[in-house]
């Protein structure tokens, strides 16, 4: 394992940064031949979603996946959205959601600088099956944290809540960086008041990914970076508390 660098300073878990602009060194040259929603098509219409998991875990190849394996990317599949919303006066912006169960309500939990101040939003599931529209926005107050309420939601199994993490844990973030599924390693390099300082590599449109444990469950959420290759994510607990006192907010016009 690589020593982590020198701190840095970090975003406040209030920053409003949704990764645009930012490309890492081995996405650069990709992202400007191709639309992002053409690859996304693509992707999803010529690779299944399992076997494309399975490569990208190692898990592949020689061999038959294991069960777990297998296991989670299914539960990945059905639980991780990329999240599509049309804002007012703004480009659209691209993110990333995942389903939690929450006081017994299952609802999918994005940024909420990927949602606020959107005129429409959808989600588009990993496994390719079609958008569905979101019924209800909820904003957070005080951290970048927004509730998406789905017509179909309960038809989605959520994600597993994990254990506090460990300095220099191992951890992978799932979601769409570059609007493309993705599934990227990574560890935990620091822990500061900002939240989980990650040693990984995330595009625009990874905002509001699931960070997961070996076990395939989530322990925090993607919401900033530091650098090209260090992120900053909430812890779940943090994520949690926020979308409960999370406040519908009416979509602009």
């Amino acid at each position: 394992m690589t020593s982590p660098s020198a701190p840095g300073p970090v975003s406040s878990p209030r920053a409003q940064d949704d990764l645009a602009g930012f490309r890492s060194s081995s996405a650069r040259v990709l992202v400007r031949s191709r639309r992002w929603l053409v690859a996304l098509a693509v992707l999803l219409l010529l690779v299944p979603v399992g076997a494309w998991f399975a490569d990208r875990e190692g898990i592949g190849g020689q061999g038959e996946p294991s069960v777990r394996g297998v296991e989670r990317q299914e539960l990945w599949a059905q639980a991780v959205l990329l999240v599509l919303s049309a804002s007012c006066g703004e480009d659209p912006r691209c993110g990333t959601g995942f389903v939690l169960e929450i006081d017994d309500e299952a609802v999918v939990v994005t940024n909420r600088h990927v949602v606020e101040g959107r005129c429409s939003t959808t989600v588009q599931p990993l496994d390719g099956s079609a958008e569905v529209a979101v019924t209800e926005v909820r904003l957070a107050t005080d951290l970048d944290v927004g509730v998406l309420v789905l017509d179909e939601v309960v038809d989605r199994s959520p994600l597993v809540i994990g254990a506090d993490v460990l300095l220099g844990q191992a951890i992978r973030v799932v979601g769409f960086p570059g609007a493309q599924p993705a599934v990227l390693p990574g560890y935990v390099q620091r822990i500061e008041p900002a939240g989980l300082v990650l040693a990984i590599e995330a595009d625009h449109g990874a905002s509001g990914s699931p960070v997961v444990d070996a076990a395939g469950e989530v322990v925090g959420q993607l919401y900033a970076r530091r650098d090209e290759e260090c992120c900053v994510a909430l812890p779940i607990a943090d994520v949690v508390e926020a979308a409960r006192g999370a406040a519908p907010v009416a979509a602009c016009s």
